[in-house]
């Protein structure tokens, strides 16, 4: 309703609208808009002889920028950015399998290794009762003092030590393995559910460092992500870009229009197609100044360079990662090498100085020495074999074909 009065105060003009509509909206690919819109106006004013009078319109109303939000690649660009978005969510929950496999595989060797352990401490004890039973027949022969059967009897009580450490490595191994695996949700207490079959390896495996590179570089899903992201950023500049400029508008409507006195003629004369009402123009605006257009576009354009930038450093990470994964497997085969050959040589040791016990040329006590580097050679070498699987492992991931190897695939 709209009122004009005059100096006076007298009603100079009184209009009264009342408009219902049904209104349908379609987007179009290339940024502009079609309205398809059917209303009914009831005006009752001073001015007019017939009061009410309404009037029918049936539009087709076609909007199109032509500069600003001009363009299918700028109409689909949220779209495309939201694709990316689903993707790098994709890459990011693939790392983290990664990492999930990793620690599942690391602990896997570390359980080989507890339990290889528990075997080595567990010989060794049976070698200390031995020696206890060796001792105490040679104490009713006169052969040893009884000093020695306190000898083997104080071994025996460490070697016993070391079996129970040993006993629960394993334990607490199997249920970080069976946490990790999500086990004990499905069987409860998983101790003793869990058995190693796949044994470590032992041969020298030679990587070139440079295929390492270029697979870590191909494979690792960071590197992915942080692309995704570039070009995310990419787009979001082109898209502040399109914002600074004007604005210019095509708006076109054309529709047949019915005007009567009685609500249902109006739409009479709607439908006998004879009136038409048609509307052509350009509308173009250029905001003041556009600060806020300029601003956002200033801001996409810092944050593309600093999606470079943080790419660049992924990237050198990575190459660290690799290089430091090389070195590692190296070192630890190295190692290998190392143990196998000490723990060759304590066996030896123990051979000659076991003879030269029943000899009577060696003590008790230098026997347990030993037989306790033997233990410790073992051990030691369990360790190295051990290291390297998880250090194979961990090149794996760094080169990102950890899944791969596995064969372990995720499906979208």
């Amino acid at each position: 309703m709209s009122i004009e009065t005059g100096l006076t105060g007298e009603s100079l003009f009184e209009q009264k609208d009342l408009q219902i509509g049904l209104g349908w909206k379609k987007p179009l690919r290339w940024g502009g808009t079609t309205d398809l819109t059917l209303t009914q106006q009831k005006t009752n004013s001073s001015f007019q002889r017939t009061n009410p009078t309404y009037q029918a319109n049936l539009a087709v109303k076609w909007t199109q920028p032509l500069l600003q939000g001009f363009g299918e690649k700028i109409k689909q660009a949220p779209l495309v950015i939201a694709k990316r978005q689903f993707d790098i969510s994709l890459l990011t929950f693939r790392t983290r399998i990664m990492d999930i496999v990793f620690k599942i595989v690391s602990l896997y060797w570390e359980l080989i290794f507890q339990t290889d352990n528990l075997v080595v401490q567990q010989n060794s004890l049976n070698l200390a009762r031995q020696l206890l039973e060796l001792n105490q027949t040679k104490v009713k022969l006169g052969l040893l003092a009884p000093i020695e059967i306190l000898v083997a009897e104080s071994t025996i009580a460490s070697r016993e030590d070391a079996v129970i450490i040993a006993e629960k490595g394993v334990r607490d191994v199997e249920d970080q393995l069976g946490n990790v695996m999500g086990m004990q949700k499905t069987f409860g207490h998983v101790s003793g559910e869990i058995l190693p079959t796949d044994r470590p390896v032992s041969d020298e495996i030679r990587l070139d460092p440079n295929d390492l590179l270029a697979d870590a570089l191909k494979n690792r899903p960071e590197i992915a992500a942080a692309e995704y992201h570039i070009e995310n950023g990419i787009t979001s500049v082109e898209i502040a870009e399109n914002q600074v400029r004007p604005s210019l508008d095509f708006v076109g409507i054309i529709g047949p229009t019915g005007l009567s006195g009685q609500f249902g003629s109006s739409f009479d004369q709607l439908a006998s197609g004879d009136f038409y009402r048609w509307e052509a123009g350009l509308l173009f605006s250029v905001p003041i100044g556009n600060k806020a257009a300029t601003a956002a576009l200033r801001k996409e354009k810092a944050g593309q360079q600093k999606l470079r930038i943080e790419k660049e450093r992924l990237i050198s990470q990575i190459q660290l990662e690799v290089r430091e994964g090389d070195r590692r497997v190296k070192s630890d085969f190295a190692r290998t090498v190392a143990t196998r050959r000490a723990l060759t040589l304590s066996k030896k040791q123990l051979s000659a100085g076991t003879e030269r016990f029943h000899l009577g040329l060696l003590s008790s006590h230098d026997l347990i020495e030993f037989q306790n580097d033997v233990a410790i050679a073992e051990g030691n070498a369990l360790r190295a074999i051990i290291d390297y699987n998880k250090s194979l492992a961990n090149l794996n991931r760094v080169d990102g074909t950890l899944l791969q190897k596995y064969q372990i695939d995720m499906v979208k």
